[in-house]
């Protein structure tokens, strides 16, 4: 079940992920703002180009500390969304560890780093490195999402819904990809931003055996938005053996990543 927590209990969630940054970091923190709203408007929505449910946690506005004068004291805002963050948690400990990334994900905008850049290098410099034990919780909670998403792509593929039995077991496999490393040793930060080619690079590092997946690849390249004016929807375009042959390799993966877990 999703968590829910006053705004005052948010609120204090926030400010003990303020307070566990080394001096060195919130000698910057002069001049910024950090905020608790419960969603996005609509405005930044369509701005960002995200249609509900797909919230992002947070964000910053602002300068970033290599383009101002007086980076001891410049101006910028954080803003935490409550809603979304609650429903993606199941209890008040991930809630804690969520608000905390989160934090540290937009502050990491303020000092300067790129989304793809940032957070391996923000994590290390505030001394946070990821206990062993939380990133195995983080592999077995991506293992329970990759085997709902097969579940749910063997039953689209059952019912002849091509299209979206691809999409659901496209899903799959990177959720078990991301178990699996998670569960040899990849940071969850470093490995947030990699989409399923970026992934089974990684694995293929670990295991040159899972280069049989290669598939993934091209799957992963199939368009299932509607593309040009005229052109024939994901339902008719979406082949039965292109649908099977991906939930075939999410089921596969699925196993491997239960393997690793055991």
């Amino acid at each position: 079940m999703p968590v829910e927590l006053s705004r005052e209990g948010f609120e204090e969630l926030v400010r003990e992920a303020l307070a566990e940054l080394p001096a060195e970091f919130r000698r910057y923190l002069n001049g910024l703002e950090v905020r608790v709203d419960d969603y996005p408007d609509d405005e930044l929505m369509a701005e960002w180009g995200l249609v509900p449910p797909d919230y992002p946690f947070g964000m910053y506005d602002g300068p970033a500390l290599p383009d101002v004068d007086t980076p001891s004291d410049f101006p910028g805002t954080i803003v935490l969304y409550r809603r979304p963050l609650e429903e993606w948690c199941q209890s008040e400990d991930e809630l804690r560890d969520q608000v905390r990334r989160t934090v540290y994900h937009e502050l990491g905008h303020r000092f300067g780093y790129s989304d793809e850049g940032m957070l391996d290098e923000l994590r290390g410099g505030a001394g946070i490195p990821w206990p062993e034990k939380a990133r195995q919780a983080e592999a077995a909670r991506h293992l329970r999402q990759a085997e709902h998403d097969l579940g749910a792509g063997e039953a689209l593929l059952a019912a002849g819904r091509h299209d979206w039995a691809l999409d659901a077991a496209l899903a799959s496999a990177d959720r078990a990809l991301r178990a699996l490393l998670l569960t040899w040793g990849e940071d969850p930060e470093a490995i947030g931003h990699d989409g399923i080619p970026e992934l089974l690079a990684r694995a293929v590092r670990h295991d040159p055996a899972f280069r049989r997946f290669k598939p993934l690849l091209r799957l992963d390249g199939v368009s299932l938005d509607m593309g040009e004016a005229g052109a024939s929807p994901p339902c008719e375009r979406v082949r039965p053996a292109v649908a099977r042959e991906a939930v075939s390799c999410a089921q596969d993966l699925v196993a491997e990543a239960r393997q690793a877990g055991d």
